[in-house]
Formats: structure tokens, C-alpha cells, sequence
């Protein structure tokens, strides 16, 4: 990967050489605005209808289930707040339940809600970050009509049993929307057999360009706009439809489900190779599940006695790339709610670090990386007063 090693996959992927090559004819020759009528307007929408096809293959979908949207966080905000909505309008139990390690996108529109006199919930997890279903189904009301939880979580890698959360759902007639954005290319995602009524994928998670997401609606559903325009998307997502980035998602989706189990195993033994590297070290603490219940690829730790924004600095100046706590949080903020939620004291939130692979990572190059990273992390474990991260510029 050239003279940098790239380990910050889930923050946000390169755009594969086969999407671009996709979507490039959709930004020169083929313009068309997919709402004309004309021959340029039917070619443009004969191109989204197949990336449509692409993106319902991917999540065991149909076509007329899948919209699109500006990102991810559009997705879980248009779930969440447009469900809200139709829930206010029918007069229908004003109780959410969600968790204390949702992304931002998604605790956002909690907080909303609670301002417009919603009762929001937010059930425990435990050390590993992962919620207890007897809690779930004890805090369920007559007034619950909606759960909201993360498929797999950004920071810790964390996997919930979305499969049973969902049939807890169903069986009670509760709208259920799950975040889903770190799961493609690593898990199987098959909505034919798990019945959540809406989820959320962001493209630039996997190997698509950032600015263009989906929403999974299920069929029978209701979700009332919470934006107001044209009726592009069944009015979902109004707006002049991305059409570069629709034809992309659509070849990164394919691509994405017709390699998922080479993936998934080439990013699993990448996984083991660093954590066992890696938490070799005394200081050096796996934060999150076992390997069998987190995401393929992902590595979040505790280096203890250390500033998680400082091992990110001192790695990429020798040239791997890497995060801590969260790259979708603004510089300056408190340190990591989801390690916060998962009982974690503050001296360990600040010390952590998240190496997270992708397909283009060979094992080769992460051995040499988890190498470089041990000697900063048995350097700096050592500091007893850490010293802050220096300032960007």
C-alpha cells in the first residue's frame, strides 16, 4: 500500500479500482438526470435500478426495499426520526429503546426525540459490550414501538445478537432499526431471514466513495419523510439523485457479496496476527469481545498508562495509520462513550487505540506493523503522566 501502512479501515475504505471504473462513465458520458424522460434519463435510470438489484443482493433485500441516501448517518437519522414521525401521527407508544454505545448518528436523533417528550431507554452492556437480552425484554412496555440497536459496533468491534434482538422485536410488533454500516464484506447480512424493519449501510465502509448510503425498509413498513422536496426515493430521500455514487455503491455491494467468506477469513487471520502480536505486551489489553463475537478485522485496545491520540500521532510517523476512540467524533471532545458505558475508568478510555484491517492489508505488511506498534506501546506504557497529544496544524 505504498509507503504507508493503511490500518484505519473503519473509518473509512479506499475506493476499489473496480467501483471507480464503475461509476466513471456516470460522471463524464453518461449524465442524465434519472427524472428526464428522455434517452439520456432512461439510461440513467436503468444504471440506478441495477445498482438498486446490487445493493438488494447484498442484505437478502428486494429491490423496491432498498432507497438511497446521502450517507449513513442520513440512513439511521431518516429511520429513526421518520419512523418517530409516523408514530406521532398514528398516536402510537412514544418509547424507544436503544443502548449507551450507539454511534453518534443514532444517539443524536434518541436525544431529539426525548426533547419532543419521547421516553428513551438505554440498556446496559456488559464488560465486552454486549446488551443483555433479559434486560431487553424486561424494559419492553405497552408504549414501546420502537428499538434501535448497532449491528456491530465502530469502536470496540462488538457484535450483538441482532438475530434474536430482532425476533424479540417481531414478536411484539416493535419497529426495529439496526446501524449496519461496519458489517458489509465481513458478516452475512440476509434480511429474508431476520426481520428487521430498517437498516443502515454507509458505501465509504465498504470500498464505495463517501457521500452516498442506503436505507433498508421493509416491505409493509412505515416511514414518513422528515425531508421535504422532490419525490425522488418514494420520497424518502428527496433530491437529485448521486448517480456516480449510486452506480458505485451498487459495484462495491456486488463485490462485496460475492467475496464475503474469502474476505471475511483473510480478514480474520489478520485479526488474529495483530491481536496476538500486540496484546503480547503486559500494558496492552484487548478492549471488547473475543474474536469470535467481533468483527472480522478489528482490533481496539487498552494500552495502559498511555494517550490514545498520542500512539495515533507517534504511529503515523512511522508510517501506520491508525485511530483511537472514534474518527467520527470532533477533536477536543470527552473521551469514548462506548468504553465509558462499558465500564471502563477514565485512565483506560484515554489509552485507546483501534487497528482495523481491510481487504487490500496483507499479512506481511501487518506483521511489520504490529512490530512498529509494539515498540511505541512498550515505550509510552511507561509514562506514568502521559502527555498530551500534540496540537494538529
Amino acid at each position: 500500500m505504498g509507503s504507508f501502512i493503511y490500518l484505519d479501515n473503519s473509518a473509512t475504505t479506499k475506493v476499489r479500482d473496480e467501483v471507480c471504473e464503475a461509476m466513471q462513465p456516470y460522471l463524464c458520458d453518461k449524465w442524465g438526470n434519472p427524472s428526464s424522460l428522455h434517452r439520456l434519463g432512461y439510461q440513467s435510470r436503468t444504471a440506478m435500478n441495477k445498482a438498486r438489484e446490487q445493493a438488494a443482493q447484498l442484505i437478502g433485500a428486494t429491490p423496491e426495499e432498498v432507497y438511497f441516501t446521502p450517507c449513513g448517518t442520513f440512513s439511521n437519522n431518516m429511520a429513526l426520526l421518520g419512523r418517530a414521525q409516523y408514530v406521532e401521527e398514528n398516536n402510537l407508544g412514544r418509547h424507544l429503546i436503544t443502548t449507551c454505545i450507539e454511534h453518534n448518528s443514532s444517539l443524536g436523533p434518541a436525544k431529539h426525540l426525548m426533547s419532543r417528550g419521547w421516553k428513551v431507554s438505554h440498556l446496559h452492556v456488559s464488560d465486552e459490550g454486549v446488551v443483555d437480552l433479559e434486560e431487553l425484554k424486561s424494559i419492553i412496555t405497552d408504549e414501546t414501538s420502537m428499538i434501535s440497536l448497532m449491528w456491530a459496533n465502530n469502536e470496540v468491534g462488538t457484535v450483538q445478537p441482532v438475530e434474536e434482538i430482532a425476533k424479540i422485536a417481531a414478536e411484539r410488533d416493535i419497529f426495529f432499526h439496526s446501524d449496519a454500516i461496519q458489517v458489509p464484506g465481513k458478516l452475512k447480512i440476509d434480511m429474508s431471514a431476520t426481520p428487521v424493519s430498517t437498516l443502515s449501510l454507509s458505501g465509504h465502509k465498504f470500498y464505495a466513495p463517501k457521500g452516498i448510503g442506503l436505507l433498508y425498509v421493509r416491505k409493509g413498513m412505515h416511514v414518513a419523510p422528515i425531508l421535504f422536496g422532490g419525490g425522488q426515493e418514494h420520497g424518502i430521500s428527496p433530491g437529485t439523485e448521486s448517480l456516480s455514487n449510486i452506480v458505485a455503491i451498487g459495484a462495491a455491494a456486488e463485490l462485496a457479496h460475492n467475496e464475503l467468506d474469502q474476505n471475511a477469513e483473510h480478514l480474520t487471520a489478520v485479526q488474529k496476527l495483530l491481536i496476538d502480536k500486540l496484546t503480547s505486551h503486559p500494558a496492552v489489553k484487548l478492549s471488547g469481545a473475543a474474536m469470535e463475537s467481533r468483527l472480522p478485522g478489528h482490533v481496539s485496545l487498552i494500552v495502559e498508562g498511555t494517550v490514545g491520540e498520542q500512539l495515533v500521532v507517534e504511529a503515523d510517523l512511522k508510517g501506520v495509520c491508525i485511530s483511537s476512540v472514534s474518527a467520527c467524533k470532533q477533536a477536543g471532545k470527552d473521551p469514548s462513550h462506548v468504553l465509558a458505558c462499558m465500564g471502563m475508568k477514565h485512565e483506560q478510555v484515554i489509552g485507546s487505540a483501534r487497528i482495523t484491517a481491510g481487504r487490500f492489508n496483507t499479512l506481511e505488511e501487518c506483521e511489520k506493523a504490529a512490530d512498529i506498534l509494539l515498540k511505541i506501546f512498550s515505550k509510552r506504557a511507561g509514562t506514568n503522566n502521559p502527555s498530551p497529544a500534540p496540537a494538529a496544524v
